[in-house]
């Protein structure tokens, strides 16, 4: 199974520094009666990985495939990764829609700072690999052609070993394959205590996100259970 940020229960995010969270309904209270305007610049996405069900249907996610979601969360703390989950009555209280919310969340992980740093992949298409400072690089998957700037009109893949890694490249053309087991190669060394993030390759496209299972092969690439459309991509899409 896919690890889920590390934390006392799922209604909080990563809890890096191991403080102790306060408990659920002192902060929904205090969240249910504090005005949007003061809240909003405290949202950001948290991705989870594994069996989505124990987070409860209430909350505000997005469901990129049965194990792997992402969610919007409240930051608790500037100095930590700390965050409360929010659910339907945070939005029913504020009168903002879901959507109004993601929004708002996006525009904040587009200041927050973290670090990429370049590796070979391909002929023509280079990994990146993103490090979270002040908040965890995995969320910013949502966003990534905001995070790497280039144009893309075939995408990108990525993946997350870790909350605080992902490992991405932008497709380019068909030579831009060979990228893929390259991303792996550094995704598995990235990985903690031996069960990733999220298990699956990671595929950014027009603002949409799909995942499909990958493993290692026995010739030490990966194998890849591809989407037609991902496939599709490759055959036929991608200029040569």
């Amino acid at each position: 199974m896919n690890a889920p940020y590390p934390g006392p229960d799922p209604h909080y995010g990563n809890l890096p520094y191991g403080h102790a969270p306060p408990s659920h309904g002192d902060i929904h209270e205090r969240l249910l009666a504090t005005p949007f305007e003061a809240v909003a610049p405290h949202l950001r996405l948290v991705l989870f990985g594994g069996d989505a069900t124990g987070l409860g249907g209430d909350k505000l996610a997005y469901s990129i495939n049965p194990t792997l979601t992402a969610v919007l969360a409240y930051r608790l703390d500037p100095g930590s990764f700390q965050s409360a989950l929010l659910e339907q009555r945070h939005a029913q209280a504020w009168a903002m829609n879901k959507r109004d919310l993601w929004f708002s969340a996006l525009h904040n992980m587009a200041y927050d700072q973290y670090r990429i740093d370049t590796y070979p992949g391909a002929p023509d298409t280079a990994s990146y690999v993103v490090t979270g400072l002040t908040w965890p690089a995995s969320a910013h998957v949502m966003r990534l052609s905001d995070l790497i700037a280039e144009p893309m009109p075939y995408g990108a893949v990525a993946m997350a070993p870790e909350p605080n890694t992902l490992i991405c490249a932008v497709l380019r053309s068909k030579r831009s394959a060979p990228v893929i087991p390259a991303m792996h190669l550094i995704f598995c060394d990235r990985i903690i205590d031996g069960v990733p993030l999220t298990d699956q390759l990671l595929w950014w496209r027009g603002g949409s996100v799909s995942g499909m299972p990958m493993r290692p092969s026995a010739d030490g690439g990966v194998q890849v259970r591809q989407s037609p459309e991902f496939s599709y991509l490759l055959d036929y899409e991608l200029p040569d």
